[in-house]
């Protein structure tokens, strides 16, 4: 009974959109052919290395210093709580 609940009516798109949608069709078309007639020219060997520079940068998702300053963190962090709980563990014994 659930299932049949949660299921709604797909909405039925009406004659208005659908010409909106082919008209929207063809025009993207049309823009395609174009873009294809203008893209043959030859693209300059610059912008080849460029791309592969970076890919090669992109290997790392975040800076290398954000990284080390969150190990900082981490690492302190983790110092602190250790020393307390030997503190506690001392006074607590």
């Amino acid at each position: 009974m659930c299932y049949y609940l949660s299921r709604m009516p797909k909405k039925r798109k009406t004659r208005q959109e659908k010409i909106i949608l082919q008209l929207k069709r063809e025009l993207k078309r049309q823009k395609q052919v174009r873009q294809e007639a203008i893209s043959p020219t030859p693209k300059p060997k610059l912008k080849e290395k460029s791309v592969k520079e970076k890919t090669d940068n992109s290997v790392f998702s975040y800076h290398p210093s954000l990284i080390k300053k969150d190990l900082a963190r981490t690492l302190i962090l983790t110092l602190i709580i250790l020393s307390l709980e030997f503190v506690l563990y001392l006074k607590l014994r």
